[in-house]
């Protein structure tokens, strides 16, 4: 499972990449080499779709090009009409509301009489200093967009002289310059693609690195081979890879379920608000395949991780360790509990937990998912009895309840307390209910004292 989610991750970020570089790769390319100057022996056809940037000098109208959704009174964007002395021709450039101020300066100062430039005095220079846009040229084919355009040319507030409206008035083709996109694409929309690419690269090269040959290392079960605690550990492997193959299976259908649902919610609104396949591509796919592999794939690389049986016998040998640190004493135990058949064995095992107990004649041991072990001396258990344990906690507005259930085991003079240091946890009443069966018969005639039956069994925390 561990190599089949690595040759996963492989298959889908090349493919993600290579989507992303088909789709966006032109428009990546021309950000990354940053906008070309419009050249005067350019014309507006033959700078169509290109990313240049242009000095305009000399606007004659403004109008708003597009207000906020559900803000009719907001201008979100607004449309300038420029004169291009060098080609005697004028086209129109759209940006942002917060961009319009310097535009707005030089729409004030068109056609200033001289009288106004004297008064300005040294200040001239700075109120007709040029704007530099940058964006792509498009034709106008809209016939609403080229109505607002002629709107703009007769009322009022147009700037030029009347020779010019009435050249204007008289073009036949007109071009748009949006300011910040490239073929109908924002500038930052194209950055997200290369966000996307990017961490997919990331993953393609630590899934690539992964899947290298390793050198053969010596496995720490091979160090004592005939160690009770080694035979002892090697007979907890055959239901711990079972686990983790089942688990592994389950993280890797809900790292794909997260990623295919969020890639295909976000292009099915694309498609919904009637977008272009190509802006849909670039943005809404994008977007979707961006949130769905941040929550995605961890789970797919994460599984040679948690799923991994030779990680948690190696955390539950240190762990053993650290409770015994004698060799002499942990081999003692792990004979003790290798003289239990399976019959003194309980195992519980969910999609993302589990819990194998084992109740040796003396000694009793149950190993968690967490790599975590719990052992406890039997002999010196002076009392013993069971909790159905309901935690209660919220994650904003959702509310959960875990439920577990708890056998609490204690040496004698050893104080009470809300969690015993000998807390033998499960996650079903069943398996809680079998080791305490079990317990009985490892207790014989002490059950009778040490194990107790407490009148309230469940306590719930918030």
């Amino acid at each position: 499972m561990k190599r089949t989610a690595q040759i996963s991750v492989v298959v889908i970020t090349l493919s993600v990449i290579l989507l992303m570089g088909i789709a966006a790769g032109e428009g990546i390319l021309k950000i990354l080499a940053g906008p070309s100057p419009l050249s005067d022996n350019m014309s507006f056809e033959q700078a169509e779709g290109s990313y240049l940037s242009c000095q305009v000098t000399y606007p004659v109208a403004s109008y708003p090009d597009e207000y906020y959704t559900g803000d009719p009174g907001r201008v979100k964007r607004k449309a300038y009409i420029v004169y291009d002395e060098g080609r005697q021709a004028f086209f129109k450039i759209i940006v942002s509301k917060e961009a319009s101020n310097d535009l707005d300066r030089l729409l004030r100062a068109a056609n200033m009489s001289e009288q106004t430039k004297e008064a300005w005095g040294d200040d001239l220079e700075s109120q007709l200093k040029p704007v530099t846009v940058s964006g792509s040229f498009t034709l106008i084919e809209s016939s609403d967009a080229i109505t607002a355009l002629s709107e703009s040319l007769t009322n009022t507030n147009f700037k030029g002289t009347e020779a010019q409206r009435a050249e204007a008035l008289a073009q036949s083709s007109w071009y748009v310059l949006d300011c910040g996109f490239i073929r109908g694409v924002s500038t930052w929309e194209y950055r997200l693609c290369m966000v996307v690419i990017g961490i997919n690269l990331l993953f393609l090269l630590i899934a690539l690195i992964c899947l290298l040959p390793k050198r053969a290392g010596k496995d720490f079960l091979s160090k004592n081979p005939g160690s009770p605690v080694t035979l002892f550990l090697k007979k907890q492997l055959p239901w711990l890879s079972d686990w983790c193959k089942k688990g592994g299976l389950h993280q890797f259908r809900t790292a794909f379920l997260i990623m295919f649902l969020m890639a295909a919610g976000l292009t099915a609104i694309g498609f919904y608000l009637k977008y272009t396949v190509f802006y849909i591509i670039i943005v809404h796919l994008s977007l979707g395949l961006l949130i769905g592999q941040i929550f995605g794939l961890p789970f797919l690389l994460g599984i040679g991780v948690t799923f991994n049986p030779d990680r948690l016998l190696k955390c539950y040998s240190k762990a053993f360790e650290k409770l015994y640190p004698v060799q002499t004493e942990r081999e003692a135990i792990a004979q003790n509990l290798l003289e239990a058949d399976d019959s003194w064995v309980v195992r519980e095992q969910g999609k993302e937990t589990c819990a194998c107990a084992t109740l040796g004649e003396r000694y009793w041991i149950i190993f968690h998912e967490s790599g975590q072990i719990v052992l406890a001396d039997s002999s010196r258990a002076e009392r013993m009895y069971s909790k159905t344990e309901i935690m209660h906690f919220r994650t904003g507005k959702v509310r959960h309840t875990y439920t577990s259930y708890t056998v609490y085991v204690y040496y004698q003079e050893e104080e009470e307390q809300t969690s015993a240091r000998n807390a033998f946890v499960f996650k079903s009443e069943g398996a809680a209910g079998q080791f305490m069966n079990l317990a009985r018969k490892r207790l014989g005639d002490r059950a009778q004292t040490v194990i107790q039956e407490l009148p309230e069994s469940k306590i719930s925390y918030s």
